[in-house]
């Protein structure tokens, strides 16, 4: 790993990732604290909401770390230094997960804080559940990102491909949603999204059967970020 290398692309990324993660905490916070909107936390926060808020800075930051900067000929540039390819991918992809587990780590915080303050009654291990879910369907997202970000060598590429994906999944998965209230002949659209592999009814309900689904969750990330870091390291670079 190279850390002048992962220090100039936190630096590069501050602000959306920042911005991304003030705003999904404090929107979480507020349906917490707010009596009337406790209900939504899990159906319209943990169900809707956050995969699509994530969902946003992973295409952004996703596109930045490898395809970004050989379509803007900054990788050049990172090269010329003796760093192998496959250290620049491990890089940008330490930081990819850094900065989610960060993300959910403020997320768990601060459902846990505004919970006890509120005394809005929900289980901590349930909302610890919910946003472990949650990042699980952020890390499949970010592998999917990430794979074609190393596959591609411009952006307009990366973005059609692993981009569009992640936008017909929550796409779906907000179709699908219209089938808990009562919408006849959606249930199918359900299951062709990943984002119903994180199963928060049954993490509400303290079931046990969302735990296989997020392992597949796990399974889709660790092939992606494999794919990327691969593909990068073999493609050829125009330099």
């Amino acid at each position: 790993m190279s850390f002048p290398l992962l220090k100039q692309t936190f630096k590069s990324n501050f602000a959306v990732w920042g911005l991304v993660t003030l705003v999904m905490n404090v929107i979480l916070a507020q349906l917490i604290a707010m009596k009337q909107t406790q209900a939504l936390v899990a159906p319209m926060y943990y169900g809707m909401l956050v995969s699509t808020m994530v969902a946003l800075l992973v295409v952004i930051t996703g596109n930045k770390l490898l395809a970004g900067q050989v379509d803007q000929g900054s990788m050049a540039y990172i090269l010329t230094a003796p760093i192998r390819r496959t250290t620049v991918a491990i890089t940008q992809l330490v930081y990819m997960v850094g900065s989610l587990v960060v993300t959910y780590g403020a997320m768990v915080a601060v459902s846990l804080v505004t919970n006890n303050i509120a005394d809005a009654g929900f289980k901590t291990q349930t909302l610890i559940n919910l946003n472990f879910g949650a990042f699980m369907v952020a890390l499949a997202f970010a592998g999917i990102m990430f794979a074609a970000s190393g596959i591609f060598n411009l952006s307009k590429y990366a973005f059609g491909t692993g981009g569009l994906l992640i936008i017909l999944f929550i796409l779906l998965a907000i179709v699908g949603s219209f089938a808990d209230y009562g919408v006849a002949g959606l249930e199918h659209v359900q299951h062709l999204t990943i984002v119903s592999l994180f199963d928060y009814k049954n993490i509400v309900s303290a079931g046990s059967k969302w735990l296989p689904k997020l392992a597949a969750l796990g399974g889709i990330a660790a092939a992606t970020f494999g794919i990327g870091t691969t593909a990068f390291a073999k493609k050829d670079l125009p330099l």
